[in-house]
C-alpha cells in the first residue's frame, strides 16, 4: 500500500470513486491562540495490491511539535475489495473535522496511520497575524 495523497482541505468529496479536493492548505494564520478551525476535511487516496485486500484501521491525529496528540484523532475502517484481473486498487477517504483546535502558535502535525504504521504526515503552520482577513487559513508562500 502506498499513499497517493494526503491533504489537509477546506472541503473534499468522494464521487463515484474521483477525489474532488478544494482548498488545499499549509496553515492557518490568527490574531491570538487558541486557533480553531471552524470545518475543514482530510482527504486521502491510497494505492492498494492485491494481496492487500481486506480491512484496514485508518487514523489520523494532530500532534505537536513534541510529539504530543492534540485531540482524540479520526479513523476510519476501509475494507479493500479486488475485481480480478486488476494489479492494484485506489481507496479513496474523506474525513470531515469540525472545530479543529490548535492550543498555541507553532508547527503542528498532522500524520496518517494505516494497521498502526504512520504512513504519511503533513506539517500545519498556526501563525499569529494582524490581520483578522487571514484567518480563513491562507499561509503565503
Amino acid at each position: 500500500m502506498f499513499v497517493e495523497i494526503f491533504s489537509i482541505c477546506d472541503a473534499a468529496t468522494d464521487s463515484a470513486g474521483k477525489l474532488n479536493i478544494l482548498g488545499t492548505f499549509e496553515g492557518i494564520a490568527a490574531p491570538k491562540a487558541p486557533v480553531s478551525r471552524e470545518r475543514c476535511s482530510v482527504a486521502v487516496r491510497m494505492r492498494f495490491v492485491e494481496e492487500e485486500a481486506g480491512e484496514h484501521t485508518i487514523q489520523v491525529q494532530l500532534v505537536d511539535k513534541e510529539g504530543t496528540r492534540i485531540g482524540p484523532g479520526i479513523g476510519a475502517k476501509l475494507n479493500v475489495k479486488f475485481t480480478p484481473g486488476r494489479p492494484s486498487i485506489a481507496q479513496n477517504l474523506v474525513l470531515n473535522i469540525n472545530n479543529l483546535q490548535f492550543p498555541a502558535f507553532g508547527v503542528y502535525e498532522l500524520q496518517l496511520w494505516v494497521d498502526g504504521v504512520k504512513k504519511s504526515y503533513l506539517p500545519i503552520i498556526v501563525a499569529k497575524t494582524q490581520s483578522a482577513s487571514r484567518m480563513r487559513g491562507a499561509m503565503e508562500n
